[in-house]
C-alpha cells in the first residue's frame, strides 16, 4: 500500500512540477504574446523558403524538430496553427470545387446550357478552400519576434 502511495505522490508531483517548453512569439509593434505549446500541429516556413507541416517537438533552447527535421528559431520567417480537422475540411472542399468544374466541363461539350453555372459554383466553391486557410493567422518575422521558452 505505501509502495502504490508514493508512486501517486510522485507522478502527482511530477505533473505538477515539471515544464513544458513552447514558442513564444511577441508582436513588436503591440507587444501581444501567443504561444506555441509542444506537440501542437504547426506551419512553419523557414528563410530559405523551406515548408514544414506537423507536430511541434524541442531539442534544445535554440532548436526545434518537425517530422524529424531540425530547425534553428532564428530560421523561421513564419509560423501559423495548422490543426488537423481544418486541413481535411480544406481538403474536401478543394476536391469538390475541382470535381464540380470538371463536371461543368463534360456538361459544356455535350452542349448543355447549365455548364456556365456549374463553372461558376465550382469556381466558388475552390476559392472558399484557399480562404480556410486564412482563418488561422499567419505569425511572420517581420512583425513578430519568437523564442523558446520553458512553461
Amino acid at each position: 500500500m505505501k509502495i502504490i502511495l508514493y508512486l501517486l505522490l510522485f507522478f502527482i508531483s511530477h505533473t505538477v512540477f515539471s515544464q513544458q517548453k513552447a514558442i513564444e512569439i511577441t508582436n513588436i509593434k503591440t507587444g501581444k504574446v501567443k504561444f506555441f505549446q509542444e506537440n501542437q500541429r504547426v506551419k512553419i516556413r523557414t528563410l530559405d523558403g523551406k515548408k514544414y507541416v506537423g507536430n511541434l517537438k524541442f531539442s534544445d533552447s535554440l532548436t526545434l524538430t518537425i517530422k524529424n527535421q531540425s530547425i534553428k528559431i532564428d530560421s523561421i520567417k513564419s509560423i501559423k496553427k495548422q490543426p488537423k480537422v481544418l486541413a481535411t475540411v480544406k481538403t474536401v472542399v478543394f476536391v469538390a470545387g475541382l470535381s464540380v468544374v470538371a463536371s461543368s466541363l463534360i456538361v459544356a461539350s455535350g452542349g448543355g446550357n447549365a455548364a456556365f453555372l456549374l463553372f461558376t459554383v465550382g469556381s466558388g466553391v475552390t476559392i472558399s478552400a484557399g480562404l480556410l486557410e486564412r482563418i488561422n493567422a499567419n505569425n511572420s518575422d517581420n512583425k513578430w519576434t519568437f523564442k523558446i521558452i520553458e512553461k
